[in-house]
């Protein structure tokens, strides 16, 4: 296996890990630690290119990928040099935050090519990653709010806390990240599992069952809204892209059952069914119930006037912007909200917003072709998950501002361009010739 590989593989260790390290093992390495991941990164990339070309495969070549994601790049680089936020170390920041982890759109489609025996691939992120981390966090859960593990509750018992339980981050640093890596849980479940019913096969239906199942017993343990919602909004196309044969048809009807009768266990388990009462409970007196979708939906717009053409900058909304910007924080209206993709009109202007939109629905679509075009158990499972990871942002959920989604939702999206192209290749190659004159 090439060097660049074990740089990439070292990468996504360090996504799920260093959370970990940095809350319990190494605290005075905190920051050391988390960019060890990006450096990770850089290392495969840097590597990458004294081994092959950079370059995406060919097919995608063809479709108006390569130019959106190559304008989005030139406006966020311009945007670093933006007057109203004028810190070097900010900008850098900034273009970190939206170009560094797209580089994976590259890297992911020649490491899928190294793929051998992918059942082995999908045991080994089950037992060695998901379930780990799921049984670790539901570990948390039932700790006291003072114990060792939940340590960072301490510090904010209103954010962290719900109904005396806390609000699980597992190996992460934060809440938010936790909720990420759930949602990625809940759609590997979910994929393993109808590619297991719909091509009958054995491994895949039963990992797909312990994950899925276990990831909704964990899920509202994070205490986030989000996490459980959006597990819903890609669900209705998956269905339907797989409802089109009898084939597809008995495997909607086997999770639909699987799903109902976990339902059920849940409810009759009091330790299974605490973290969605308490989930329940947080969703019915938050402040913000009536308005939290409503304004999600409506934040973009009434950032148009506030970031205008030209906006504030690359990094201007960053969380560390106060400490990056020379006398402090740099005054804008309305940037204290959870919604991201106001965020990016706030700090590239409205071109830069429409281009991040744009590349973002740009590689939906490739991962809803792949989806009709799966016709085996792997490429279901690939398009199934990579569809789901990818979709959710286009709707909400953060991709820059969230560094745990940003790296899972470019490396969906790189396998997800990966399996477009094969396909791509595929139909090429076995398309009717037309008969010459």
């Amino acid at each position: 296996m090439p060097g660049w590989m074990w740089m990439l593989g070292l990468f996504s260790v360090l996504i799920i890990l260093q959370g970990a390290l940095r809350k319990w093992w190494l605290p005075g390495l905190s920051t050391p630690l988390y960019v060890a991941k990006d450096v990770a990164l850089i290392g495969a990339v840097v590597l990458f290119g004294t081994w092959s070309d950079f370059r995406l495969p060919t097919p995608i070549k063809r479709t108006v990928l390569p130019s959106v994601w190559g304008l989005f790049a030139i406006v966020v680089i311009a945007q670093a040099f933006n007057f109203n936020f004028p810190t070097v170390i900010g900008s850098a920041v900034g273009v970190r935050s939206y170009l560094l982890y797209s580089l994976l759109l590259v890297l992911m489609p020649v490491a899928m090519e190294h793929v051998r025996r992918p059942e082995r691939w999908i045991i080994a992120i089950a037992l060695c990653i998901i379930v780990p981390v799921l049984l670790l966090g539901m570990y948390q859960y039932n700790q006291p709010l003072d114990a060792w593990i939940n340590q960072y509750v301490r510090d904010d018992q209103e954010l962290a806390a719900v109904a005396g339980r806390p609000r699980i981050t597992g190996t992460f640093s934060y809440v938010g990240g936790m909720g990420a890596f759930l949602t990625f849980s809940l759609f590997f479940g979910l994929a393993t599992t109808l590619a297991g019913l719909l091509h009958k096969h054995r491994w895949y239906k039963w990992v797909g069952v312990a994950v899925l199942g276990l990831a909704i017993v964990v899920a509202p343990m994070n205490g986030s809204r989000s996490v459980v919602l959006g597990a819903l909004v890609p669900l209705p196309f998956v269905l339907y892209a797989l409802f089109k044969d009898r084939r597809g048809r008995a495997a909607v009807v086997g999770l639909s059952i699987l799903v109902l009768l976990a339902g059920y266990a849940i409810g009759q388990s009091t330790w299974a069914s605490e973290g969605w009462i308490n989930l329940e409970e947080r969703a019915t007196t938050a402040s913000d119930r009536d308005t939290r979708i409503t304004s999600m939906l409506t934040d973009p717009a009434k950032k148009l006037s506030v970031g205008g053409l030209f906006g504030y900058g690359t990094g201007a909304t960053h969380q560390g912007a106060g400490a990056l910007a020379p006398g402090g924080r740099i005054d804008i209206p309305g940037v204290y909200y959870e919604g991201e993709f106001g965020r990016v009109i706030v700090e590239l202007g409205i071109v830069g917003g429409l281009l991040y939109l744009f590349l973002k629905v740009i590689l939906a679509w490739l991962a809803w072709q792949a989806l009709k075009r799966a016709n085996n158990a792997w490429h279901t499972l690939l398009a199934v998950l990579t569809f789901s990871v990818v979709l959710l942002p286009v709707v909400s959920g953060m991709i820059v501002f969230n560094h745990i989604n940003g790296a899972i939702y470019w490396l969906c999206a790189g396998i997800a361009v990966w399996l477009w192209s094969k396909q791509e290749v595929y139909l090429r190659h076995h398309r009717p010739q037309k008969p010459a004159r």
